[in-house]
């Protein structure tokens, strides 16, 4: 085991030192994923010491000429910003811990990192490469899932492959680390990131084509219905916007009709599927109902019409737990309302009387970080779309990347402030200058918008 260990961290430095590109890929990718161990009792986990080398590695290369700067850029010294501001007012009530100044570290380190491997190409192909693995990875674990343990929480691959224990709680039953809406999540992502490409795209790559059926359904899998509402969202936006362009429209429809079928064959699979896999009949049942009762039943009843009430589970809960959480914030002194109670503040004080967060990704920011730090955050989201809108003569794949997040973060928690949504946002940052450089160049026109 040594001796593998040593050979890999071997050939880690060698591509570290030739071509750091690769551990770039690779730094992103477990970033996204959220894969993190570790290794050989070294005081530092593998995300950390990939982040931190990285790092180190851009600092000795120096930047491209031309790239303007990471901190010669205001938004980015906004994101700087809020991240000290959400530190402070969760230190202010004793809440700062080792691990969220890690996580603020790291998240840093990824914004940078995204930056300047942004302007190492001029394009977005490292982040594109490394979403797209991330996808697979989460894709393979939930198939992983079913086809050897059978049922929820989700095992991870590489989890088993290190042989690392399986967390259990007292009754011996697999406690989920990270719930299973993440990996459509992630699945997501790729997805509307993949469909804004194919669509907006002159010649795409055909493997999108192949791409995109497996990521929707490593959705499905997850049951995720955060995910599909936001990639219905993400499809139904392209679709309006492109109906003036006819080979576009024709682009959305057929991956629209695509997903469709795809939705219906897994839900025909799903129910056949028991005789193959080791996956119990409870559990089948429970996919059922998560992506066809349940939603059916939430809509059946916002429509006035009748529905069944024992389908109304998660999705009214959250919705139910969405307005406890907004009534809490109404009776928080003004101080408290105006400056936040610091991350993870409203599990803390239980002020859902649940020990669970508000499940709605803005009031858990509300809570954490105030109005100011809410303020902040929809600046910098509204001012990046709206310059990205501006400059682009179609709706570049971040920007849609972006609004899924953000649909998706209703019925969520605190992915509106992840790592992966900051790397985001810096690379949409990154391209807008880009673009804004070119056109300057080209025109001296800043008004004129340019093809991506």
């Amino acid at each position: 085991m040594l001796a593998i260990v040593g050979l890999l961290g071997v050939i880690y430095c060698y591509l570290l030192a030739v071509k750091p590109q690769v551990i770039a890929v690779l730094f992103f990718t477990i970033t996204i994923a959220d894969i993190n161990f570790e290794l050989g009792g070294l005081p530092l986990n593998i995300r950390a010491i990939v982040g931190l080398t990285l790092f180190a590695r851009t600092l000795v290369l120096g930047k491209n000429e031309n790239d303007p700067g990471f901190f010669m850029n205001p938004k980015s010294w906004l994101i700087i910003v809020f991240t000290v501001y959400a530190i402070i007012i969760t230190a202010f009530y004793d809440l700062l811990n080792a691990d969220v100044i890690k996580t603020s570290a790291l998240t840093f380190i990824s914004m940078y990192c995204g930056w300047y491997y942004y302007f190492q190409r001029g394009d977005m192909k490292y982040l594109r490469i490394a979403l797209i693995i991330a996808g697979f990875i989460c894709f393979f674990d939930l198939v992983f899932t079913y086809g050897y343990y059978g049922e929820f929480p989700v095992q991870r691959i590489y989890q088993f492959l290190l042989k690392m224990p399986i967390p259990v709680d007292e009754k011996g039953e697999y406690v989920e680390v990270i719930n299973h809406n993440f990996y459509g999540l992630i699945c997501g992502m790729g997805f509307v990131f993949l469909l804004n490409e194919f669509i907006n795209k002159d010649n795409p790559k055909k493997t999108v084509l192949l791409i995109l059926p497996v990521l929707f359904l490593g959705v499905l899998m997850s049951t995720s219905r955060s995910t599909l509402l936001g990639i219905i969202v993400i499809s139904v936006v392209l679709i309006f916007r492109e109906l003036k362009h006819r080979e576009r429209a024709q682009k959305a429809y057929m991956l629209i009709t695509m997903a469709v079928g795809i939705l219906f064959l897994c839900l025909f699979l799903f129910t056949t599927i028991q005789s193959y896999l080791n996956v119990n009949v409870e559990f089948m049942e429970r996919i059922m109902f998560r992506l066809v009762d349940e939603p059916m039943a939430v809509l059946n009843k916002h429509l006035g019409m009748n529905y069944n009430v024992q389908s109304l589970e998660a999705m009214d809960w959250r919705e139910k737990a969405s307005k406890d959480a907004m009534q809490a914030w109404l009776y928080l002194p003004f101080n408290e309302q105006v400056f936040g109670i610091g991350y993870w503040g409203f599990v803390v004080r239980d002020l859902g009387h649940s020990n669970l967060p508000p499940h709605n990704g803005i009031l858990f920011l509300l809570f954490d970080s105030g109005i100011v730090g809410l303020a902040m955050y929809f600046l910098l989201i509204i001012t990046v779309i709206r310059r990205s809108l501006i400059i682009n003569t179609v709706i570049p794949q971040l920007v849609t990347t972006l609004i899924f997040v953000i649909f998706y973060c209703l019925g969520q928690n605190g992915e509106l402030t992840s790592s992966i949504t900051f790397l985001f946002i810096i690379t949409l940052i990154a391209e807008n200058e880009r673009l804004m450089g070119l056109i300057k160049t080209r025109t001296g026109d800043t008004r004129q918008p340019l093809q991506a």
